[in-house]
């Protein structure tokens, strides 16, 4: 004779085959994204550079060991890198939970009633008071007919990755931070340099027309001109003390220390131009793998593609099996000799009355997938202008610096011949005062140009996207300050002696 259970096995297996079927909602497919309009190529190289493979350790180029020693630092404690690793271990939780949604749930239950009946209620030589003790272990398991749990796990499978890939992005983006605020930093030291220099060359100047003055060689008008000279070269220097400050503290920061306890490694005296070897800068096929912002996009569509399934499994039953075996007795100490219970069946629910409601968040899925489809798109189309500004910046930052290095000479040259013309007395003073003026102007523009050559190198690779590489080989610490220790104690519960 077939029992409560046998009963059940036979549908129960058939659920088990259905669920086996395709889930409910679009199958994502990478193969149909927007990705074709990618060029095959990044169109006519500049002058210094090439389509080899992309450096990983870009920064090498520059062959500053400072350089390499604080990425590598920022690598290992920069906040933002924290905070993305731990993002991301949040991730990969929500998705282990998920996958729990595979595997029945319950466990231990244990009740307790008491129920006091009326006289009317109580038949004859039966008790009115009423207790039963109940000690089981429940279960229930969601037999996944329509894709719901897979729908789910895909998504935070997804969404596991779409962090994963913004882990990479912050890690590619802190590297070339570092490297823009080194050299920002170096440039503003340059310029601090220059103004001493010239500052130094004005008071001497100043001295000298004072002499002549007091003896009747130059008139007051000189000197009070070449005074002005002298403060107004001066009065730029607190302007670019500021801003090195604000560089150095920013450059602690990236580094996860406090401004006040930073020190960075020595670095060598910079070079009048940057010697960079032809840079290697792929392809756009290249760019589409490698540019870890493209691959969140990426997977923040998969993710909302998986979601419209979930919700669109609302217009389906919802099937479950439920079972329990346990004891029943009537008092505490009557448990290990108690009356055995047990039960296992199907529970299907079907909120038909909410098809509205369903059907209004499948919508809201479709229009947020749609979302995600775009921002994929536009993160396409911003990675190739960004890579075209910054080869243009590369290749215009080169000929400006070019120029500049031919007028310092030049300006230099002329406030030679001026001060020498004026010691002879074939000149005038304000002809020296001019021919200075342009000496410190360009020789200050021409700081700038070399610190805004080697920005122009940074800002190619920070569009490539390239460095993070790195942090996949085990022996480079990436993980930023995610090794920030804080738990708070657990509250242990004290028993009551």
């Amino acid at each position: 004779m077939k029992g409560p259970i046998h009963a059940v096995l036979l549908p129960l297996s058939a659920l088990i085959l259905l669920a086996g079927c395709a889930a409910v909602g679009p199958d994502y497919s990478p193969s149909s994204l927007p990705s074709s309009r990618f060029p095959a190529s990044f169109g006519e190289p500049a002058a210094g550079l090439n389509a080899g493979a992309v450096e990983v350790e870009w920064w090498r180029a520059f062959d500053e060991p400072a350089l390499s020693t604080l990425i590598q630092r920022a690598l290992a404690s920069n906040h933002d890198i924290g905070i993305a690793v731990a993002r991301l271990e949040e991730a990969k939780a929500v998705l282990r939970e998920n996958r729990q949604d595979f595997l029945p749930s319950g466990g231990p239950a244990l009740s307790y009633e008491s129920f006091r009946r009326s006289e009317v209620e109580t038949p004859s030589g039966q008790q009115r008071h009423i207790e039963t003790y109940r000690g089981a272990v429940d279960a229930s398991w969601e037999i996944d007919l329509f894709g719901r749990v897979r729908r789910s796990v895909e998504a935070a499978q997804a969404q596991a990755g779409s962090r994963e890939a913004l882990l990479r992005s912050v890690q590619a983006g802190v590297a070339a931070t570092v490297a823009a605020t080194w050299f920002e930093l170096r440039g503003l030291e340059a310029e601090l340099a220059v103004a001493a220099d010239i500052s130094q060359s004005q008071r001497e100047s100043l001295e000298m027309v004072e002499r002549m003055v007091s003896v009747g060689s130059a008139q007051e008008l000189d000197r009070l001109r070449a005074e002005a000279l002298l403060r107004s070269v001066e009065a730029l220097v607190p302007d670019l003390e500021r801003r090195r400050a604000a560089s150095f503290n920013a450059l602690a920061i990236l580094l996860g220390e406090s401004p006040q306890t930073f020190r960075p490694p020595a670095a060598k005296p910079g070079r009048e131009t940057l010697a960079v070897r032809s840079i290697a800068v792929g392809d756009p096929a290249g760019l589409l793998s490698r540019r870890a912002d493209i691959a969140a996009a990426e997977r923040n569509l998969a993710a909302a593609t998986a979601r419209i399934g979930v919700e669109t499994a609302g217009l389906y039953p919802d099937i479950q099996i439920r079972g329990s075996i346990g004891l029943v007795a009537g008092s505490l100490d009557a448990m290990s000799d108690g009356a055995q219970s047990s039960f296992i069946g199907p529970a299907i629910r079907w909120s038909l009355l909410d098809t509205g409601r369903v059907r209004a968040r499948i919508a809201a899925s479709e229009a947020r997938t749609q979302e995600a489809l775009i921002v994929y798109d536009q993160t396409l189309l911003r990675a190739l202008q960004e890579t075209d500004d910054a080869f243009k910046g590369y290749g215009a930052a080169g000929d400006t610096l070019a120029l500049r290095l031919l007028e310092s000479a030049a300006n230099r040259e002329a406030a030679r011949l001026a001060r020498v013309q004026f010691m002879e007395g074939e000149g005038v003073y304000l002809d020296v005062l001019e021919a200075e003026r342009s000496d410190y102007a360009s020789r200050r523009a021409l700081v700038i140009a070399r610190t805004n050559q080697r920005l122009a190198v940074v800002s190619i690779y920070k569009a490539l996207g390239g460095g993070w590489e790195l942090c996949t080989q085990a022996q480079h610490d990436c993980t930023g300050a995610a090794g920030l220790a804080y738990m708070p104690d657990a509250k242990q519960i004290t028993p009551r002696p």
